[in-house]
């Protein structure tokens, strides 16, 4: 088997996590590097465990995001429906699942933080009340009744099965979400990529939050473009990126193109103000922890993973409500 390689590398969440905070860039892509190695140094494992940590409306949203795919995946030739009970009962089972990982610690247990679920209001906080569960169910519930409603979800099961060019893939199948840029590794998954009648392609990404200003991002969707030009060589003029709150009923539109110029902009400020930091650029190297100093809104470290190994406890945890 190959040696696994630390890769220099660009995505949209890697940049938002690095201008909000040196540090915790650090510890998410270099101090939990082999943290998965019971040789490894305390304090890598120690990161590599609290790199996996989600909180419940993360949780929301990627049990969504992922048993939606799933069906897509197995979805028949034929049209078809949106299966709004199938998804319901299969979600439901799922994000119970997760939860009772989480709640019996079942990440320690089997020493596996990568694939048993640790959650943020347990990790850090009283735990997952009855209620909050409740809540997260009811909200899954939302999203898919959303579905049900969306034109674009109804359009996605009713087109026939090679117009779904790209699926939101597998979390351990990384490769379907890499391509290289200009020599530049850039990590991207688009939610969803469908051929237009036109000979275009729609860029789905479903939302399970409540609608924010900034998640139109005329730059963040122009790399999602990036991304799906270099996976299928389709110019950017022909695409356009759809955000769809599932359950709020709302959908925004966005011509891939206005956003290219600043997304190579922020992608060249990124890979310089990164690399200046490293001691090995060619190896991916950081050798030097106070090259990626911590935050000083110490705001952020409420709702921070890594607040343990920052020893920032005393700021009272405070799991963010966003399904970023």
């Amino acid at each position: 088997m190959a040696e696994l390689v630390n890769e220099f590398a660009f995505s949209w969440s890697r940049q938002k996590i690095f201008y909000e905070c040196p540090r915790k860039l650090y510890w998410q892509y270099y101090g939990s590097w082999k943290g998965w190695d019971g040789e490894a140094p305390a304090h890598a494992r120690l990161a590599y465990r609290l790199k996996q940590i989600k909180n419940l409306a993360m949780l929301v949203g990627e049990t969504f995001h992922e048993e939606l795919a799933e069906i897509l995946r197995r979805r028949s030739p034929r049209a078809c429906g949106v299966p709004t009970e199938q998804l319901k009962g299969d979600m439901e089972r799922r994000l119970l699942r997760r939860l009772r990982e989480s709640r019996d610690a079942d990440w320690e247990r089997y020493g596996d933080p990568k694939h048993k679920t640790i959650l943020f209001e347990d990790y850090y906080g009283r735990g997952v009340t009855g209620d909050m569960t409740d809540q997260a169910l009811a909200a899954l519930h939302r999203c898919v009744d959303g579905l049900q409603t969306e034109a674009y979800a109804r359009r996605v099961f009713a087109a026939p099965l090679e117009a779904l060019r790209f699926i939101d893939p597998k979390l351990d199948n990384i490769d379907d979400s890499r391509v290289s840029l200009d020599g530049l590794t850039l990590y991207a998954s688009p939610d969803l990529v469908v051929a237009g009648k036109s000979g275009g392609l729609h860029i789905l990404d479903w939302k399970t939050g409540t609608p924010r200003v900034e998640d139109v991002n005329a730059a963040q969707l122009a790399i999602y473009g990036l991304f799906v030009q270099r996976k299928f060589g389709t110019p950017l003029d022909q695409m356009t990126a759809h955000l769809i709150y599932v359950a709020a009923g709302e959908r925004r539109a966005q011509n891939v193109l206005d956003g290219e110029p600043e997304a190579k902009r922020i992608i060249a400020t990124y890979v310089t103000d990164v690399q200046s930091r490293l001691t090995d650029v060619a190896a991916n190297v950081a050798g030097d922890i106070e090259a990626f100093p911590m935050t000083t809104n110490v705001r952020l470290c409420r709702g921070c993973n890594f607040r343990e190994l920052c020893d920032r406890l005393e700021e009272p945890a405070e799991a963010s409500s966003a399904d970023d």
